[in-house]
């Protein structure tokens, strides 16, 4: 028989789906922790050398001081088969040593103003180059440690959000998913959801501070209105789920004016009910499954035994492929439990296909026993055969 009790005891799926989920959040977070522990205070550092750095003296180079070297311009190139073009100067040092040095991402001041034979000065830092002179322009490389921080961070404060969304997913689906049969519970897609708006938020602020202080607080300033909204909706759901009694969905049916035809399929011990079959076919009178997408051949007819009891959304229990997003027929034919899943914007022909028609009403007087005829008066000999008299 059909299930429709709204709890169910935590599962070993439910269970074993929970550790997945916490060994994937453990993963994040350490990957977080590696990026706002280790990662970005090292490039901290390095952009503060760099910026306190000076140029060599001529006599005895100092270990960070920035060196020049001479160069010639051998050509510029252009990569704009990605987002942002990417731009490179050819270049050979005044010994041939020959260079393909990656700009930042921009056209100017240097690159779009020098010509092939043109000179230029490199300046090296810690053994890479860091930046490059043409005539008093000045333009940073790839290699130019400032604001090299601001990504990790991001990325960083980002990962830490979805590791706390997979902690809390885990626990959930280990200890609480009891509480909830459904495919979708809001337990779930609330946090999720909101976990996606909380990853921009402090992923903004990670990137547009200038310390991990500051990223910080701009981050708890993001975060702070999607908490306070996540918040607010996980109220209102619990006290929606306190009061209603059922999560039986109220749907009208429609009946539809010629065939229709729509994703979907039947589930249920019954002939019409085959795998590979996930196009239904609705119209007045008659739901048919078929495998066809345009619904013309190979059609196995709902019989008009079948009766819906009623549509609730998708459980973890219901046999078959993921319907997250369809809405499910309790429906039973005869003694047997059928399942029918359809999208909710298709689920009104569904059950206007199954409604009754003129037809089945006439067929059902035609079924009727005709009405035993009233008794006659009595006559003599039937009263005397009645009475055994001949």
């Amino acid at each position: 028989m059909l299930i429709k009790a709204r709890t169910a005891g935590t599962s070993r799926r439910d269970r074993r789906s929970g550790i997945v989920m916490a060994v994937a959040g453990l993963v994040l977070a350490v990957a977080a922790g590696i990026l706002l522990l280790v990662t970005v205070p090292g490039l901290h550092a390095e952009e503060r050398d760099f910026k306190a750095a000076s140029p060599c003296p001529a006599t005895a180079p100092a270990p960070d001081c920035e060196r020049p070297v001479a160069a010639t311009v051998k050509g510029t190139e252009t990569e704009t088969n990605r987002k942002a073009p990417r731009y490179w100067l050819v270049l050979d040092e005044r010994d041939g040593t020959p260079h393909r040095v990656r700009m930042n991402e921009k056209a100017y001041p240097v690159v779009g103003a020098v010509e092939k034979g043109d000179p230029v000065t490199l300046w090296y830092w810690r053994g890479h180059i860091r930046f490059i002179d043409f005539h008093g322009l000045r333009q940073s490389t790839h290699e130019d440690p400032t604001g090299a921080y601001r990504l990790p961070t991001a990325i960083g404060m980002a990962l830490s959000a979805f590791a706390l969304n997979f902690f809390w997913c885990g626990y959930w689906s280990a200890r609480r998913s009891g509480s909830s049969r459904l495919r979708a519970p809001w337990q779930l897609m609330v946090p999720t959801t909101a976990t996606l708006f909380l990853a921009a938020a402090v992923g903004t602020g990670g990137y547009l501070g200038d310390g991990l202080g500051e990223a910080l607080r701009y981050s708890a300033a993001g975060a702070a209105p999607v908490l306070a909204v996540t918040a607010a909706v996980a109220a209102w759901k619990v006290r929606e789920d306190r009061r209603r009694e059922t999560d039986t969905i109220e749907v009208a049916p429609v009946v539809p004016a010629g065939e229709e035809i729509c994703l979907g399929l039947i589930i249920g011990d019954v002939p019409y009910s085959v795998d590979g079959f996930h196009t239904l076919v609705a119209g007045p009178g008659l739901l048919a499954a078929t495998p066809d997408p345009t619904g013309h051949f190979a059609r196995k007819v709902v019989p008009r035994t079948l009766v819906v009891e009623r549509v609730r959304p998708p459980y973890r229990t219901d046999p078959g492929p993921d319907l997250t997003n369809f809405l499910i027929a309790e429906c039973r034919d005869g003694g047997t439990p059928v399942l029918i899943a359809a999208p909710q914007v298709h689920m009104p022909w569904v059950l206007g296909a199954l409604e009754p028609t003129d037809q089945d009403q006439d067929q059902d007087q035609d079924q009727e026993p005709a009405p035993e005829p009233a008794p006659g008066p009595v006559t003599s000999d039937s009263a005397r055969a009645a009475d055994g008299r001949t």
